[in-house]
C-alpha cells in the first residue's frame, strides 16, 4: 500500500489558497493543507474567512485543481468561547469540503479543556467535519502522551491526533508511543527534517523552530523514517517544512516538487 501525501499550506505559505491547490496538484501531491486564519508569526493573511463569494471561488478553484484539501488552520482552544469564534473557520471547512480543522489545546485547566474539546467536536460535526488536535510544547497539550488523552477523555468520534515528528522529538516523545497510539487517531501526520535529534531546551526555542528552522524531511537529524515507520500503513503524510530563506518563492511548484520527492523518500518510495 503505497502512502498520500499532503502539502501543508504552511510549507510556503505566501502563496494565495487557489494556487496552492494547483501547486499541489501538478506536483502530485493527493491532499494539501490552507491557513485561513491569519498567522501572526508571518503577518499573512490571504481574507477569505467570512467572505462568501471568495469561499465560493475557492471552492470551484479547488475542484479543477483535482487535489483534496485535507484540512483548515487553526482553532486556539482558550476556552469555552473558542466554539463560537471557530464558527467562521467551520463554515468554510464545510463549504470548502475540508476533512480536518486542526486546534490546538490552550487552556490549562484540565477539566474545562475537555468540555471545550467536547463542544467544538459537536460544533464540526454540524458541518460535516472533525477536529485534528495538533500538540506542541508551547501549548497546554505539549506531548503526544497528553493529547491522545484529551481526545479520548472528550469521547468525540470525529476527533483524531495530529502528531508532527519536529513536536513529537522536541517534546521528548519516542516512537514507542507513536505506534502504540490508536491507528483510528492518526489518519494524518505532518513530517519535516531539523538540525539536532534530541528535546527542546524549553517552548520558546520549540516555537521558534517549529516556525522559521524546518527542513525537507530527509534532510537534518531527526528520526524521520523511523516516524513514518511507526504510524499506520494507512496514515497520510503532510509534509510541513517552510525553509526559511532557503527556497525560491518564485517557483512555488518547484518547490513542491522537492517536498513531495523527500516525502517518499523517508517514506521508502521511488521519489
Amino acid at each position: 500500500m503505497s502512502r498520500q501525501y499532503s502539502l501543508a499550506h504552511l510549507s510556503m505559505i505566501a502563496v494565495p489558497p487557489a494556487r496552492l491547490a494547483s501547486v499541489a496538484a501538478d506536483a502530485g501531491f493527493e491532499w494539501f493543507s490552507l491557513r485561513l486564519t491569519p498567522s501572526p508569526s508571518t503577518g499573512v493573511d490571504h481574507g477569505h474567512l467570512g467572505d462568501d463569494a471568495a469561499l465560493e471561488d475557492l471552492r470551484r478553484r479547488i475542484a479543477d485543481s483535482g487535489a483534496r484539501l485535507l484540512d483548515l488552520e487553526v482553532i486556539r482552544m482558550k476556552g469555552p468561547e473558542s466554539v463560537d469564534q471557530a464558527v467562521p473557520l467551520l463554515e468554510a471547512a464545510e463549504a470548502l469540503g475540508a476533512r480536518y480543522v486542526i486546534a490546538t489545546v490552550e487552556d490549562a485547566d484540565p477539566v474545562r479543556r475537555v468540555d471545550t474539546l467536547a463542544a467544538m467536536a459537536e460544533a464540526a460535526a454540524h458541518h460535516h467535519t472533525s477536529i485534528a488536535v495538533e500538540f506542541m510544547m508551547f501549548t497546554a497539550s505539549p506531548t503526544l502522551l497528553d493529547c491522545v488523552d484529551v481526545v479520548r477523555a472528550c469521547g468525540g468520534p470525529n476527533v483524531v491526533v495530529l502528531p508532527d515528528v519536529l513536536h513529537v522529538i522536541r517534546s521528548g516523545g519516542t516512537m514507542e508511543q507513536v505506534a502504540a497510539t490508536p491507528a483510528s487517531l492518526l489518519p494524518y501526520a505532518q513530517i519535516c527534517g531539523a538540525q539536532g535529534p534530541g528535546p527542546a531546551p524549553d517552548a520558546a526555542a520549540a516555537r521558534a523552530e517549529g516556525v522559521g528552522a524546518r527542513l525537507l524531511p530527509d534532510d537534518g537529524d531527526l528520526p524521520v523514517r523511523e516516524f513514518v515507520a511507526a504510524l499506520p500503513a494507512s496514515t497520510i503524510l503532510a509534509v510541513e517544512s517552510p525553509l526559511a530563506g532557503q527556497a525560491d518563492p518564485s517557483d512555488p511548484l518547484g518547490l513542491a516538487r522537492r517536498m513531495l520527492a523527500a516525502g517518499r523518500r523517508v517514506a521508502g518510495e521511488p521519489a
